[in-house]
C-alpha cells in the first residue's frame, strides 16, 4: 500500500501543479489522504492496483485478470473468513473453517500464493487470516512472471494458479478509534479494536486487534482466534515514507478429518449424523501461531525515479494432532476415506515450523523514447526459508503405524471412541529443510497512446536442501539447484476510457516442497494464455470477461508404488471463461457478479486411469451474485440491506473421481443500520438452511465435510 500511495501522490501533485517542488509536504499528504478516503467510501470499485505489476497502475492497463475486494465489501457482507470475502471473485475455491489447517486457495484450479503487504507467506494456511486488519484483497489470476516470485521457494504453495494479495492497514494522518463486537450462532462471540494516532506531522502509530471464539455444528470442534497488528509510519517529507508493520496471529481448533463417503454421500447401508466427529477422547488442540515484521521504505531519488525496499521476517508454527478412520481391514491406514460403518482409528501428530527472511529492493523510473512513455522497474528478490517438521503416529501396539484402538473396530453410527495416545515426538525434527531463492527481474511498461504494452523477465535460482531422517519415509534426502527464466508479456488497447481489450502470456515455476520423492524433483511449471475485455465505469459497470488456458506441468501426485511418497507426472489443464462484474447503479445500490465455466482436468499422465479426470475440488461451473442497497436521506437514512447467492456445480471428492458432492446454491443476507458514530448489523449465512456436503482436503481428499449450516451473527461497531 505504501508504494502505491507514494506513486499516486506524485500523479496527483503533477495534475495539480505540474510537478511543483512542494514547500509544505505535510499539507500535500493530508489532501491526498482526503481524496483517497472519499473514493473509498463511495465505491466498491478499484481503479488502480500495485499487485499486478508492482507499480501503481490503472487496472485497465494491466494485461491480466485482477479482481479487487475492498474493505467496504467485507464489512457490508459480514465476512468472517478470507474465504467469505473471496466468494465475490470468480474461480476461487471456498475453504471451510474446519479445513483451514490443511489447505490454501486455488485459482483457476491450481494452488495460489498468499501475499501480505508484498511478502509471500511461507506454508501459510490463509483462511485463518484475521480480516479486522485487511484494507483490500487483490486476486491475480494465473502466474505472473516478475510478480511475487519469491513464493517459488517458500513453504508449500506457489503462484502456479495465481496470487491472493492482501493489503493491511497502516497509520493515517487523522486520529480515529474504533471498537467492535459480535455475537452469533454456536456460541460465537468476539471483539475488535482499531486505534490510529498521529504523534506529530511526521510520525503515526496504529494498533489493530481482535479476539474471537465459537463452536460449530460438528461435535466438540471449536475455533479461537487472537490477533494483534501494531504499525508505525514515518513520513518526514513528500519524498520519503517508512512503514513498519508487526503481526501476531494465534488460532486454536480441534482437528477434524471429515467424514467417509459411506454414510454421507452413500446412505445405502447406514447414515452418519452431520455432527459426527471421528475423534479420540482427550484429543489435544491444534494450534497455528504466526509472528512477523514487515518494513517498507519508499524514497524518491530524483524526479520520476524512486527506490523501494520491502523486507520481512515471518515465523509460523503449526502443531496439529488428529484422528482419521480407515476400513477395518486396513491396519496401516493406507485407504483413508474408505471407512465403512466399522473403522479403525489412527492417531497422528504433525508439527511444522517455518522461518522466512525476505529482502526485495527495487528501482522504478519513468522516461520517454520518442512518443513512447516507459515505466521501467528492476529489482532483486532474496528469500531464505528454514522448514523444520516431524510427523509421528500413535502407537499403542508397538507398530510403526497402528490403530488407536488396537484391532477393535469402532462402529461410527454408535461410536465408543478410544482414548488419545500421545505419539512420541523425536528429540530433533526428522525433516530439516532449507530453501533459498535468489531472483533478478526487469519489467517495462510502455504507453503508446491508447496502447499499453508490458514485458518482463525473471531469472530464478532456487536451492533446496531437504534432509529427511524419518524412517516412515525411508530417510530420503534431496539436494537440488533449480534455475529458470520466466517471461511475461501482454498488451491492452483502450478503445475508449470505458472499454478496452487485453491479451497476455505468463509463466511460473514452483519447486515442489512439502512432498517426499524417491528421486530429486523437477520444478513444477505453469503457463497461461489469456484474452479479455474490460469495462470501466460504463454506466456504472466495471467488468472483466476473460478466456484463459492454464497448464501445470510436472505436478506432484501420490506415488502408488511407494506409499507416502509423491511422483511428478503429466500435465493438468484448466481452460474456460471467467466473468467478474461490479454494477454501481447509483451511490445507494450496488451489484456484484462472478461467473465461471471451465474444464479442469488431467490431460497427460503416466497412469492412464487418471487421464481425463476432473481436478480435485474444482467445479466446472460456479457463480456468485450479490446486491446491496443503502438508504441515503429521509427517515430511513443509514439503513442498509444485502442479499447474495453462491452456486457451484458438483465437486470431485478425490483425484480418481469415484465420488462427487452434489451441486449447491446457498443464500446469504445482511441488514445494517448506521447512526452517528455507531453501525449495527445482522448477517445470515446459508439463509435457507440448506444441508449439503463439500469435499474435505484432509490427507489430500477422499472424504467430505458437512457444509456450514445456517448461522446468524449480530455486530456492532463504534467510532470515537
Amino acid at each position: 500500500m505504501t508504494s502505491s500511495f507514494i506513486i499516486r501522490r506524485t500523479v496527483l501533485s503533477s495534475l495539480a501543479a505540474g510537478y511543483l517542488c512542494i514547500a509544505n509536504a505535510q499539507d500535500t499528504v493530508q489532501i491526498e489522504k482526503i481524496q483517497i478516503t472519499a473514493d473509498t467510501e463511495k465505491s466498491y470499485s478499484a481503479t488502480s492496483a500495485s499487485v499486478g505489476t508492482r507499480t501503481d497502475t490503472s487496472i485497465v492497463e494491466i494485461p491480466q485478470s485482477i479482481i479487487t475486494v475492498k474493505k467496504e465489501v467485507i464489512e457490508d457482507q459480514g465476512s468472517k473468513t478470507l474465504s467469505d470475502a473471496l466468494r465475490n471473485v470468480s474461480n476461487v475455491n471456498s475453504v471451510d473453517k474446519r479445513d483451514s489447517n490443511i489447505v490454501g486457495f486455488k485459482i483457476r484450479g491450481f494452488n495460489s500464493a498468499t501475499v501480505i503487504d508484498g511478502i509471500a507467506m511461507p506454508g501459510y494456511f490463509p483462511n485463518q487470516e484475521s480480516l479486522v486488519n485487511v484494507e483490500r484483497i487483490d486476486v491475480v489470476k494465473g502466474p505472473s512472471g516478475a510478480l511475487f516470485g519469491s513464493s517459488q521457494g517458500a513453504g508449500t504453495y506457489g503462484t502456479l494458479g495465481g496470487t491472493v494479495a492482501i493489503t493491511t492497514s497502516e497509520p493515517e494522518a487523522v486520529a480515529t478509534q474504533k471498537l467492535g463486537m459480535k455475537f452469533g450462532s454456536y456460541g460465537e462471540k468476539g471483539g475488535s479494536f482499531d486505534i490510529n494516532q498521529p504523534i506529530n506531522n511526521e510520525l503515526a502509530v496504529r494498533l489493530v486487534g481482535e479476539i474471537s471464539d465459537s463452536d460449530s455444528e460438528t461435535d466438540n470442534v471449536y475455533f479461537k482466534k487472537k490477533a494483534l497488528f501494531p504499525s508505525f509510519s514515518w513520513r518526514p517529507s513528500g519524498q520519503t515514507s517508512v512503514v513498519l508493520r508487526l503481526r501476531y496471529l494465534d488460532d486454536e481448533t480441534l482437528d477434524y478429518s471429515g467424514l467417509p463417503i459411506k454414510g454421507t454421500l452413500d446412505t445405502s447401508t447406514h447414515t452418519l449424523a452431520r455432527s459426527t466427529n471421528i475423534t479420540a477422547n482427550g484429543l489435544p488442540a491444534t494450534t497455528t501461531t504466526s509472528k512477523g515484521a514487515n518494513l517498507q521504505v519508499d524514497q524518491v531519488i530524483v524526479k520520476d525515479w524512486k527506490f523501494n525496499l520491502v523486507a520481512g521476517y515471518n515465523e509460523i508454527e503449526v502443531d496439529e494432532r488428529g484422528v482419521y478412520a480407515t476400513t477395518s481391514a486396513d491396519f496401516f491406514g493406507m485407504s483413508y476415506g474408505s471407512a465403512d460403518i466399522s473403522a479403525n482409528l489412527f492417531g497422528v501428530r504433525l508439527w511444522d515450523k517455518w522461518k522466512t527472511t525476505t529482502l526485495s529492493p527495487s528501482v522504478t523510473g519513468k522516461f520517454m523514447t520518442g512518443s513512447i512513455e516507459h515505466t521501467l522497474m528492476g529489482g532483486i528478490d532474496y528469500e531464505k526459508t528454514k522448514d523444520d517438521a516431524f510427523m509421528v503416529v500413535s502407537d499403542p501396539l508397538g507398530y510403526m503405524i497402528s490403530p488407536l484402538n488396537g484391532f477393535t473396530p469402532v462402529n461410527l453410527t454408535n461410536p465408543t471412541y478410544p482414548n488419545w495416545v500421545e505419539p512420541v515426538a523425536p528429540s530433533t525434527p526428522t525433516q530439516q529443510n532449507t530453501y533459498r531463492s535468489s531472483v533478478v527481474y526487469l519489467q517495462d511498461q510502455m504507453d503508446i497512446g491508447n496502447l499499453h504494452l508490458l514485458g518482463s523477465v525473471r531469472h530464478s535460482r532456487i536451492n533446496i536442501d531437504d534432509a529427511n531422517t524419518d524412517p516412515l519415509f525411508g530417510g530420503t534426502s534431496n539436494h537440488t539447484t533449480n534455475t529458470s527464466t520466466t517471461p511475461r508479456v501482454g498488451a491492452t488497447y483502450e478503445f475508449t476510457p470505458e472499454f478496452s481489450i487485453f491479451s497476455g502470456y505468463s509463466e511460473g515455476i514452483k519447486v515442489p516442497t512439502g512432498s517426499k520423492f524417491t528421486t530429486p524433483p523437477k520444478p513444477e511449471e505453469s503457463e497461461q494464455k489469456e484474452i479479455g475485455l474490460r469495462l470501466s465505469k460504463f454506466a456504472g459497470i466495471s467488468a472483466t470477461l476473460a478466456w484463459f488456458d492454464l497448464k501445470r506441468k510436472n505436478a506432484a501426485v501420490a506415488d502408488s508404488a511407494h506409499p507416502g511418497y509423491s511422483i511428478q507426472t503429466g500435465i493438468q489443464q484448466s481452460k474456460g471463461v471467467d466473468l467478474d462484474v461490479l454494477w454501481e447503479v447509483n451511490p445507494s445500490w450496488k451489484w456484484i457478479g462472478a461467473f465461471t465455466t471451465q474444464t479442469a482436468k488431467i490431460t497427460e499422465d503416466t497412469t492412464t486411469s487418471r487421464v481425463g479426470k476432473q481436478l480435485f475440488n474444482v467445479p466446472e461451473k460456479s457463480a456468485r451474485i450479490a446486491t446491496r442497497y443503502d438508504v441515503m436521506g429521509g427517515t430511513l437514512d443509514g439503513l442498509g440491506m444485502g442479499l447474495g447467492m453462491t452456486y457451484r456445480s458438483e465437486l470431485p471428492v478425490n483425484t480418481t473421481n469415484t465420488a462427487f458432492t452434489p451441486s449447491a446454491s446457498v443464500w446469504d443476507a445482511q441488514l445494517s443500520y448506521k447512526m452517528a458514530h455507531a453501525r449495527y448489523g445482522i448477517n445470515i449465512n446459508n439463509l435457507l438452511g440448506k444441508e449439503y456436503y463439500i469435499p474435505s482436503a484432509y490427507f489430500g481428499g477422499g472424504q467430505v465435510t458437512p457444509a456450514s449450516p445456517r448461522t446468524v451473527m449480530a455486530t456492532a461497531m463504534f467510532t470515537f
